[in-house]
């Protein structure tokens, strides 16, 4: 009996040790994404984004051709001009672009719910378009998470569009939404293929 007592107190003070020993071990360290992977990745998608919205504009031109430049004032104004780019910072653009791309979303999903008949013959387009937009922005959202810039406060809530006055006026709205997108994303990407130098 005297034996056992000492034997006890010998094995519970090894007790922690062991519990340790017996943990899990240590996983592996997540290697932090290399931020010019990621602005690698936005540039294609931004570049597959422009020849998609190139493609459907021209489809939307043969369909249904309207003579003239075509605006919206709900739509964001071009960002920045081809002669500014020298200038150009990659948080700066990534907040401003993230936000244009942002409205044009918001004006394709319009487009798609109240554009009229004509529209409806480019859904399965316009629906794809839509789709790529979102992937673009999420890729934009963890290329900005990645490189710790500043998180972006959520825009207040804006008035819902009003639906065009006739199937006309979805067609020369459709026209001013995919010439807009075409150009904000051709001026991103040659922003992007200018800041991947710099990185």
């Amino acid at each position: 009996m005297n034996c056992v007592c000492p034997l006890v107190l010998v094995v519970l003070s090894l007790w922690p040790e062991r519990a340790a020993a017996r943990g899990p071990p240590p996983g592996p360290s997540r290697a932090s994404p290399d931020p010019r992977a990621e602005l690698e990745g936005a540039f294609l998608l931004t570049r597959s984004l422009l020849v998609d919205t190139r493609q459907l504009a021209a489809q939307l031109r043969d369909k249904f051709p309207v003579d003239g430049d075509h605006s919206l004032d709900s739509l964001p104004t071009l960002a920045m001009s081809a002669g500014a780019l020298g200038a150009l910072q990659l948080p700066g653009m990534l907040t401003r672009l993230r936000a244009d791309l942002l409205s044009y979303l918001r004006h394709v999903q319009w487009l798609r719910r109240t554009g009229g008949p004509p529209l409806r013959t480019l859904e399965p387009e316009l629906g794809v378009l839509q789709a790529r937009l979102d992937r673009l922005l999420r890729r934009l959202q963890l290329l900005m998470s990645g490189l710790a810039l500043p998180q972006v406060p959520p825009e207040p809530p804006t008035p819902p569009l009003a639906p065009p006055a006739s199937a006309w006026g979805g067609i020369r709205a459709a026209h001013a939404v995919l010439g807009g997108l075409h150009l904000t994303l051709d001026w991103a990407v040659r922003g992007l293929l200018l800041l991947k130098t710099r990185l």
